[in-house]
């Protein structure tokens, strides 16, 4: 066993004063309160960024193919569907799927009152794992791929200003070509998203209904949503997937089509590497600080091990050692905190949000893996490299000097 961590243990663990047991529980604790705040920050950073992330994905797709169009709008201009294009799309390894679908304008109207919403025609196939998870009463509609349905998802808030309930039937009008066509949906299922400004305006129906409102077959489309693998390459994804299409389609990622929503996002993540930094300096400070107070603690020690023949690498090896058992203490000290902490909101919903602003009812917690052990690698590593700093200090230390410190 080295000399340095065999001293380091015995006056870490058997050996400490007073003074500097306090100091080192002190400073043990502030590492454990950085950890425990990095830790935190990381897991509410990529919390809210999954989260809001997946509602808006939920609602559009990571990435759409649709016409051209001279002016914005919630309806696309329709195209026909093409099977060659859709196996271009699907051809690529980065996507997992595509669907055509639909948007039309209609309205709802119940005995007394009228709401105008944009119905989003979905086909039999379509991934409902998105609502389902959001789904808050009634079920899920089933879709053929072989007649039409009538059946539609309504949000809460649309429910509640309508005052209608699952299993309810209404007039849904639509406007096509100046002329009114008159449907009456059954209502099957209510949900809501925490994305208030996407639920008052949405609602979900079956895609062979809406073709036969624009049209008088079941070819015309409004476009196709895809999801891809890795959303992080969204941009190359997309590029790749407008290179292959015909010069009539365009392809835009979700991030273009909602930009604020996405440029907040990258707000909230220089706020957090700010904080972050912030934590790893007090970390850093705090190590040093209580190193060198065990050096002045133990200046006679030095001179004894000097005057036998240690060196000076050797003598910084014991406070190395007593500095990197501070470390290792605060870091499992501050991931049991945080890592609790973090398993109760997620579980409990202990801490709420106001679903208007932040588009979500609690605080959310999500930290993989290979996040929180870069997060203590990196601390570790960072931290342990500075508590080589008090070496000058020790190499000023000289046997003589030091009988005579008090």
């Amino acid at each position: 066993m080295q000399i340095g961590f065999f001293i380091a243990k015995k006056l870490s663990f058997e050996n400490q004063q007073g003074f500097t047991k306090t100091i080192t529980i002190l400073a043990t604790l502030a590492v454990a309160v950085s950890i425990a705040v990095v830790i935190i920050a990381f897991g509410i950073l990529l919390g809210f960024k999954q989260e809001i992330r997946g509602k808006v994905t939920g609602y559009g797709g990571d990435i759409t193919v649709s016409s051209y169009q001279l002016t914005s709008g919630s309806e696309n201009s329709l195209l026909d569907f093409n099977d060659s294009v859709l196996n271009s799309i699907s051809s690529d390894k980065q996507i997992e799927s595509v669907y055509p679908y639909l948007n039309k304008a209609g309205i709802l109207k119940t005995d007394s009152l009228l709401e105008g919403l944009i119905f989003k025609g979905i086909p039999h196939n379509y991934d409902l794992s998105f609502y389902r998870k959001h789904l808050v009463k009634g079920n899920l509609p089933e879709y053929s791929d072989s007649s039409d349905s009538y059946d539609i998802l309504l949000s809460e808030s649309t429910a509640l200003l309508l005052n209608v309930d699952t299993s309810d039937r209404l007039n849904l009008f639509f406007i096509q070509n100046g002329d009114v066509k008159l449907r009456r949906p059954e209502v099957v299922g209510i949900y809501n998203t925490g994305l208030t400004e996407f639920d008052k305006k949405s609602a979900i129906a079956d895609i062979r209904m809406l073709q036969r409102v624009v049209t008088t077959e079941y070819t015309q489309i409004g476009g196709y949503e895809i999801k891809v693998a890795d959303f992080e390459k969204i941009d190359k994804t997309t590029n790749s997937i407008q290179a292959s299409l015909p010069y009539s389609l365009s392809a835009t990622s979700i991030i273009d089509n909602y930009p604020t929503i996405f440029q907040w996002l990258e707000i909230v993540d220089t706020n957090v590497i700010v904080i972050i930094a912030l934590m790893f300096v007090v970390a850093v400070i705090n190590i040093v600080t209580v190193l060198l107070i065990l050096i002045i603690e133990r200046v006679q020690m030095i001179g004894i091990l000097k005057s036998l023949g240690a060196n000076n690498k050797s003598v910084l090896g014991i406070f190395s050692y007593q500095g990197l058992f501070i470390l290792l203490g605060g870091v499992i000290i501050g991931n049991s905190v945080a890592l609790s902490l973090g398993l109760l909101q997620s579980k409990y919903k202990l801490l709420g949000l106001s679903a208007d602003t932040y588009y979500m009812d609690s605080v959310p917690f999500h930290l993989p893996l290979s996040i929180w052990i870069l997060i203590n690698a990196g601390a570790i590593v960072v931290c342990f490299l500075f508590t080589f700093l008090p070496a000058s200090v020790i190499s000023r230390i000289t046997p003589v000097k030091s009988l005579k410190f008090n």
